[in-house]
């Protein structure tokens, strides 16, 4: 199950109601499972298509404290146990849905807000001026979401962007690792896009952010006389580790495309994908990867080239287990040395 902390405002401005707490309010305390239907491999955003989601809300204050309480409990550390944050607004002129990509620091009120203040300038003396929301976007891009809505990249100058503001703030400037996922959703009036309607709308929304992005890779194996081809990773994250050559299955691509472009891109060969051998869904601290392994032939007489990687080995089944491979790749490794194999 994943926890969502979910904020909307009070009313303001003389309204009697504000779109945003109703929601807010009509999610606190449920839990529903989400269906965001299925995907072909290679064009989902996350890998889970059934979650559970849990919800928590808090209606905030439209002023300077409300502005900040989700930044002050950030900072106390009092959101450890959720996995997203989402902040709704009401956009009053808006027709459909708006997902806010960054929040700027810069107060323009041309209004008062509910303490009468009219601010301008700086939200956080000497702050970054801007900072990207630290939910995956693309993963949001990637699913077919059945509502229509529209990317910003401005949230405006009052209160909504102060509140998104201060808590990206809070969130990036934390010592922890592991950074959660926060989004500003603009609702529109309730009288161009039903409750009911913005209710589902944020529900899968929530079933988005609340979990790691997802990519879809294929790994290579080739075989010859009981040996294997295995390449030495050269990035940061994993430098030194080994691996089957392969990579990210692109949108709309087969895996048995991925593998010919991937294996010309990294080894220089033109390959025959044979046979999917293994599918291994494995979840790293803040990404799942569902690795698609196929047995290939390759069609080159030529050694491969060291393009991705630092080197390649042909290495023999018994002697697999000595190198230290992606912790992704090791259940193939086990089974290729298993009897069963």
């Amino acid at each position: 199950m994943y926890k969502i902390l979910l904020t909307g405002f009070e009313p303001f401005a003389g309204m009697k109601t504000n779109v945003s707490g109703t929601v807010a309010d009509l999610l606190d305390s449920t839990t529903s499972t989400i269906a965001l239907g299925e995907f072909p491999v290679g064009s989902r955003g996350v890998f889970e298509r059934n979650p559970e989601i849990t919800w928590e809300s808090e209606i905030l204050t439209v002023d300077s404290e409300g502005s900040k309480r989700i930044s002050h409990r950030v900072q106390s550390r009092g959101i450890n146990d959720f996995d997203g944050i989402i902040h709704l607004g009401l956009a009053r002129n808006g027709k459909i849905p708006l997902i806010e990509t960054r929040a700027l620091n810069c107060n323009r009120f041309i209004s008062a807000d509910n303490q009468g203040r009219i601010a301008k300038g700086e939200i956080i003396s000497g702050g970054p001026s801007e900072i990207p929301v630290t939910t995956s976007i693309d993963s949001i891009r990637s699913e077919n979401l059945k509502h229509p809505f529209e990317f910003s990249n401005d949230a405006g100058g009052y209160v909504c962007n102060e509140t998104l503001y201060n808590t990206l703030q809070s969130l990036t400037s934390s010592s922890c690792q592991h950074v959660i996922p926060c989004l500003f959703i603009h609702l529109p009036p309730e009288e161009l896009m039903s409750i009911e309607t913005q209710v589902e709308f944020v529900s899968l929304i929530s079933a988005i952010v609340a979990q790691p992005r997802h990519v879809d890779v294929v790994g290579a194996m080739f075989e010859i006389d009981g040996r294997w081809l295995a390449s030495k990773r050269t990035d940061s994250i994993h430098e030194g580790k080994w691996e089957f050559p392969g990579g990210k299955i692109e949108m709309d691509e087969s895996e048995e495309m991925a593998l010919i472009r991937e294996c010309k891109e990294e080894l220089d060969w033109t390959v025959k994908p044979i046979e999917r051998m293994m599918v291994i869904d494995h979840r790293y601290p803040h990404l799942t990867v569902s690795l698609h392994f196929w047995r290939c032939e390759s069609l080159s007489e030529e050694p491969p080239a060291i393009n991705s990687h630092s080197e390649h080995q042909w290495i023999s089944t018994a002697s697999l287990h000595e190198f230290d491979w992606l912790e992704a790749d090791k259940p193939l490794i086990q089974f290729l040395q298993s009897e069963n194999h």
